[in-house]
């Protein structure tokens, strides 16, 4: 753990997030929940649909945001479950981690480019004309903060990997690994 994580700007930032999730998650209910009830007395609810998509996106990437927050998000991680403790695994766990950061970025960007073009376009939903933008910024917030959060923890596997066994390896010899016969 470092310095970063131990600040109230971490603290503050999940507990934003958590209570963005449960607000979302209520919206996302009771607006669901209302567009049943009012379908079963045959009741015109027009329009619902893009208030729930707001809060859906915004649901949904909060919580791609909190889940890279407590690093439980989605891991290509069968290989390296799988191998014993050492030093290829740790590498392994650290190239993947890498490789989701690289991605971020990449999405981050696309993200950013969608985000401009919404506001560009000046796009608006059919029936109440909320601005898409509004939906739309939601992928550009949880794209920044789940990368942010990746950014802070692979500093922190890298610092740990290069503490363990780079440093260990410029003082003694290579490291005799516990991976027999790979």
């Amino acid at each position: 753990m470092n310095h970063l994580e131990q600040t109230a700007f971490w603290r503050g930032l999940a507990k934003f997030l958590r209570g963005g999730l449960v607000v979302s998650s209520c919206l996302v209910t009771i607006i669901t929940f209302a567009a049943v009830i009012t379908r079963a007395l045959n009741i015109n609810f027009l329009g619902y649909e893009e208030i729930l998509i707001i809060c859906a996106f915004w649901l949904y990437m909060m919580g791609t945001a909190y889940g890279s927050y407590e690093n439980s998000h989605i891991k290509a991680d069968v290989i390296v479950v799988m191998m014993p403790e050492g030093f290829y695994k740790a590498l392994l766990a650290l190239i993947r981690n890498t490789l989701s950061l690289i991605l971020g970025f990449v999405f981050l960007l696309w993200a950013l480019q969608l985000f401009q073009w919404t506001i560009v376009m000046g796009t608006k939903t059919p029936v109440w004309r909320i601005p898409v933008t509004i939906s739309q910024s939601s992928l550009l917030f949880g794209l920044v903060i789940a990368t942010f959060y990746n950014l802070v923890y692979l500093y922190d596997e890298a610092k740990a990997f290069v503490g363990k066994y780079i440093t260990k390896t410029i003082s003694k010899d290579p490291p005799a690994d516990d991976i027999k016969g790979v």
